[in-house]
């Protein structure tokens, strides 16, 4: 029986200490720790897209410009889809633009330019949070071009392009670039809203090109 009573007084003491322990954690300390800075959800990152249509086509993350302006890209003029003419200067103090020449068709389609075209289209957003108009150039006859949008674009309806696609069919601006090769090298130009060529890089092969990534990060290095 003694044991008994003694068994009861011990469980009783450790559901007093018990107790006692659990209401010191809910206390409040006397001097209390200044609370973290909130942190700021609303900063959305840079979401590119390189996996359209093939993750396993690659461009280059990295590139400097590798061909001299001259001034002939200030003066030049296109045709868009819509028979309207397009002319960079109008573009002048207005926004950045980023011009992109596609090989063209020669012979069958180039998969490297429909690629591009594709993560231009998927990540155009990205371009216009910059204030940076796309215009992409298809150069050579106009021939084969439904067939490039289809490739390069589900809907296979250039309207649906969110930027313009403008056309060199005789090669002119081709030819005073001096990137002429069966059509054309694959070629980039940045230019700033000043209407200064900040990024001029011109591929040696239809697979070198930049890629999204690389190109937002050269947008983001123009300032202010």
């Amino acid at each position: 029986m003694m044991s008994v009573n003694r068994f009861r007084q011990s469980a009783l003491t450790v559901t007093i200490v018990v107790s006692i322990g659990l209401a010191g954690c809910g206390a409040s300390p006397s001097t209390s720790e200044p609370a973290a800075p909130a942190t700021d959800v609303t900063a959305e990152p840079t979401q590119v897209d390189e996996s359209i249509p093939n993750r396993k086509v690659l461009f280059h993350d990295e590139v400097t410009s590798n061909r001299e302006d001259d001034g002939t890209l200030a003066n030049l003029s296109f045709v868009d889809t819509n028979g309207s003419d397009v002319s960079l200067k109008q573009y002048q103090g207005k926004q950045n633009v980023l011009l992109v020449f596609t090989r063209g068709f020669n012979g069958s389609l180039c998969p490297f330019c429909t690629t591009q075209t594709s993560r231009l289209i998927a990540n155009h957003g990205e371009f216009a949070k910059r204030d940076t108009q796309i215009l992409l150039v298809y150069p050579g006859s106009k021939e084969q071009l439904p067939q490039f949008i289809r490739a390069s674009n589900d809907s296979g309806n250039s309207d649906a392009f969110p930027f313009p696609v403008l056309l060199d069919e005789d090669l002119v601006a081709v030819k005073q670039l001096g990137i002429a090769a069966h059509l054309a090298f694959p070629s980039t130009f940045l230019i700033d809203i000043r209407g200064n060529v900040r990024l001029s890089y011109v591929g040696s092969s239809p697979s070198d090109r930049p890629s999204i990534k690389a190109l937002i990060d050269q947008i983001d290095s123009l300032g202010p």
